[in-house]
């Protein structure tokens, strides 16, 4: 993901009945369907379980169909079986690497697009020492050098239909998969994607347990933060060429602050992906909002004015309460799009304190930093 740029960033903080006979009913009794995530299901057939993928980006149609065996079972007659668990991927990109990790499986993780963003300590151990390799760009990964090393599935992010430029891969039998948790609304459908993963490392139960921990708490700090008798208004986005991209209406972002009891400015004007606003209509509705998140890709306040002279005008900034998603010192990449996915109830807490510093008093910041002056 990260090795598309900080245009993609900003996209993703902000993107007649007929009667069923015995064998159909069967079926139909044997799906699954996830909680809050609506790009992803599971059925069995036969014994065996089938992994869908739907939609996995925004306006598309795409569907994959995946059967799921053991390395003692034998499929026949399919391209698309996947032999679990599995022990070789590989990835475009670093958001799966916070699933990877949550399930123990960074070892299985044999290449990536973007190491230079991955932000992981251990992930990036195991890059210095040659142990996961470097993929190429995210639309166009090294497809030979994993045919030649017995990648068993890739794993692919994805703003659209490129199953052309893969099908060298396919005809090679290594299964690509399209993970589309970055299009989904919710942080707890973002996060319930590790099922998707604990069923490919054949870690089900563990993926489940861990999901119903980070729901759990997600939904129990909110509860106590909507017991706030005050909500502080914020701002969210960035100056980017001109442009302030936000997140608008029923976005994921929005999700959160809705989640965390934040007054969000502009929650309730919607665009087509983010919001697209000039700095003049920002200054008259926002002026005076406490807080601003998400501001930039800078570490400090000093640049940021320096992008336009209402900046130094918005209460937010005068009152030193501007925070973005922090960078890690050993690389370029942000935790908020690797572990973040995976734990919004963190980042949850995070904001929390931001907005409602009373409730987690001795909690630190794990996603989010105070802009420097």
């Amino acid at each position: 993901m990260k090795s598309y740029g900080l245009v993609i960033a900003i996209i993703m903080l902000l993107s007649g009945c007929n009667t069923p006979n015995d064998k159909q009913t069967s079926i139909e009794k044997n799906q699954w369907s996830p909680k809050y995530a609506k790009g992803f299901s599971f059925e069995k057939k036969d014994g065996i379980t089938y992994l869908n993928i739907q939609n996995p980006w925004p306006g598309s149609t795409y569907t994959q169909e995946f059967a799921l065996i053991s390395k003692e079972q034998d499929l026949k007659n399919t391209s698309t079986a996947i032999k679990i668990p599995l022990k070789r991927w590989a990835s475009s990109s670093t958001s799966h690497v916070g699933f990877a990790q949550e399930l123990d499986e960074i070892n299985s993780l044999k290449a990536i697009s973007g190491t230079s963003y991955v932000s992981l300590k251990d992930v990036q151990n195991r890059i210095e020492n040659n142990e996961i390799r470097e993929l190429g760009q995210a639309n166009q990964p090294d497809v030979e050098w994993m045919i030649s090393n017995q990648i068993e599935a890739f794993f692919n992010f994805s703003i659209g239909d490129n199953s052309t430029e893969f099908a060298v891969l396919e005809k090679a039998g290594v299964p690509v998969i399209y993970i589309g948790e970055w299009s989904e609304q919710h942080p707890l459908a973002r996060a319930e994607w590790i099922k998707v993963f604990g069923q490919l490392f054949d870690k089900q139960k563990q993926a489940d347990s861990i999901f119903l921990k980070i729901e759990e708490d997600y939904l129990q700090w909110s509860e106590r933060a909507k017991k706030r008798d005050t909500s502080p208004e914020i701002i969210s986005g960035s100056l980017y060429n001109g442009i302030w991209y936000a997140p608008q209406k029923d976005s994921y972002m929005q999700k959160f602050y809705e989640d965390a009891h934040l007054d969000y400015i502009w929650k309730d004007l919607e665009y087509t992906g983010s919001l697209q606003l000039d700095m003049e209509f920002v200054f008259d509705t926002a002026k005076n909002a406490s807080i601003w998140l998400n501001s930039s890709e800078f570490q400090s306040l000093e640049p940021l004015v320096k992008l336009h002279p209402l900046i130094s005008e918005l209460s937010a900034v005068q009152k030193n309460k501007v925070y973005n998603t922090l960078k890690t010192n050993s690389s370029e990449g942000v935790l908020f799009y690797e572990k973040g996915v995976v734990r919004p109830d963190l980042v949850l807490k995070d904001l929390i304190q931001i907005g409602h510093p009373q409730l987690f008093k001795d909690h630190k910041l794990q996603f989010f930093a105070k802009l420097d002056k």
